[in-house]
């Protein structure tokens, strides 16, 4: 491990990242270090940087610290010019000057100092760390009232260890209500409430308020410690309640009791989709199909039941659940099932499957798999331009020159409607053009700036197929 201080720039310098080591140096060279102290094994300091007032930096072993700017990573440059200005100014260690004061002396320079307001308030917060965090909480809420927060909550996190029972609740309670994601804070703050020994109706009626997962997690892994108690909480019909009640009586080891509550709480399709989840994933497939059909045939026309249907498609495979999913999202895999499962009905049904595809891409494939031909020539005339490049590349195999005039027709509507990305669709056009009659897409590209010479943004797009070897537009 690298000394700390450092004795020279080799012992820092490589773990830094480069730029920050470079910006640094330069900070450090044009004398932008205030100050530089030296307190046992830490390094203090002011860095003027872009903002009137210097940032503050401390620096520790393993270039762990803090700095006062907004750079959200650390070190920052700050904190290695600090780094580099101390290798240059070697500032007397102030550890050792102030253990060897005598006490009355010590006592005396102490009340001095108090009489600055900054060191008056980082000794409150020595002397009494749980006001002091108190008071933190209230000026966290101020800034809340401003629209901002984070950097006093980033203040706080640092002061955690300091902070009583009271205070940490306080600090959640606050920080559930701040104008951004408080997500990132509710960690820490969880563990030091938990190793405070926690609260479960705490924790619980914030659970309920502010369904956050940290906070189901924290009250879960409290509620291991009580389970009886926990389970008393739990009990009622709320939805929020019963899930964690199943969820802890599953990690209790109690599978049946926790299915039990699921079943009872079986009510709307996200119910449903959870409960055949959790049965999937304790190997109960049987029974997860039993309720997958049962959610079906409660909430069949929902888009939301796709994943059961998919299940009962890929392990049970009748007739109605392809046909049910082929309602909800059609497609051909569904459609081909069908024909195959169904025989001769299948002719009565057909109609109405088709009549449910709105997709004219999907349309194409089934009636060029049947090689229904009328059935295409319909749908490609009456089909709308914004559907042709879909459409086209499902006919480039069977039908290549239908496919050609397709993307030749969609390119040419996608430059009439104008605009930088409308040329850059009507160029990767004409690319997919290419693969099919390269000389072909050239000359729409050659007849198009012809047409349109003063359209600079069209003439870059098309630039590929207008000069030096002719090749296909990527």
């Amino acid at each position: 491990m690298a000394p700390f201080p450092p004795e020279r720039e080799e012992d820092f310098a490589p773990l830094l990242p480069e730029e920050v080591a470079r910006r640094g140096l330069a900070y450090a060279r044009e004398g932008r270090v205030r100050r530089v102290f030296r307190v046992g094994e830490r390094l203090l300091g002011e860095v003027q940087g872009s903002e009137p007032t210097p940032y503050r930096v401390e620096v520790g072993p393993g270039l762990v610290g803090r700095c006062t700017c907004p750079y959200p990573f650390f070190p920052c440059k700050h904190a290695a010019a600090l780094l580099y200005a101390y290798l240059e100014r070697r500032p007397e260690d102030l550890w050792p000057r102030l253990k060897a004061l005598p006490p009355e002396e010590a006592k005396g320079l102490l009340l001095r100092l108090s009489a600055l307001p900054e060191v008056a308030f980082l000794l409150k917060e020595l002397l009494f760390p749980e006001e002091a965090f108190a008071e933190g909480v209230r000026r966290l809420r101020q800034a809340f009232r401003l629209g901002g927060g984070e950097e006093e909550a980033k203040a706080l996190l640092l002061r955690l260890p300091q902070a009583g029972k009271e205070e940490v609740a306080a600090l959640l309670r606050a920080l559930l209500e701040a104008p951004f994601d408080p997500g990132p804070y509710l960690g820490p703050v969880l563990r030091r409430h938990l190793e405070l020994g926690g609260d479960l109706p705490f924790l619980l009626g914030l659970y309920l308020r502010h369904p956050f997962e940290a906070l189901g997690e924290a009250f879960l892994e409290l509620a291991l410690k009580a389970p009886e108690k926990a389970l008393a909480l739990l009990a009622g019909r709320e939805p929020l309640k019963r899930a964690l009640k199943a969820e802890l009586l599953f990690r209790l080891g109690r599978e049946e009791e926790a299915l039990g509550v699921l079943r009872e709480g079986l009510e709307g399709v996200e119910d449903y989709l959870a409960f055949v989840e959790r049965l999937l994933r304790l190997g109960r497939r049987e029974e997860a199909l039993r309720y997958a059909e049962e959610a079906v045939a409660w909430f069949g026309k929902d888009p939301r039941l796709l994943p059961l249907l998919d299940l009962l498609a890929a392990h049970r495979g009748l007739p109605e659940d392809h046909l049910a999913r082929f309602r909800l999202r059609p497609s051909l895999e569904d459609y081909l099932a069908l024909k195959a499962k169904l025989g001769r009905a299948f002719a009565e049904e057909r109609p109405r499957l088709l009549r449910q595809v709105q997709d004219p891409a999907l349309l194409a494939k089934i009636h060029l798999l049947e090689e229904d031909w009328k059935a295409l020539d319909r749908l490609l005339k009456r089909a709308s331009p914004e559907a042709y490049p879909a459409l086209a590349a499902v006919l480039e195999e069977r039908l290549p020159e239908e496919a050609a005039r397709l993307y030749l027709e969609a390119a040419r509507a996608r430059v009439e409607s104008g605009g930088r990305a409308a040329y850059r669709e009507a160029a990767g056009l004409l690319g997919r053009l290419a693969r099919l009659d390269p000389r072909r897409a050239e000359e729409v590209a050659r007849a198009l700036a012809r047409a349109y010479p003063r359209r600079k943004a069209l003439l870059e797009e098309l630039s590929p197929f207008l000069e030096g070897p002719r090749q296909p537009h990527p």
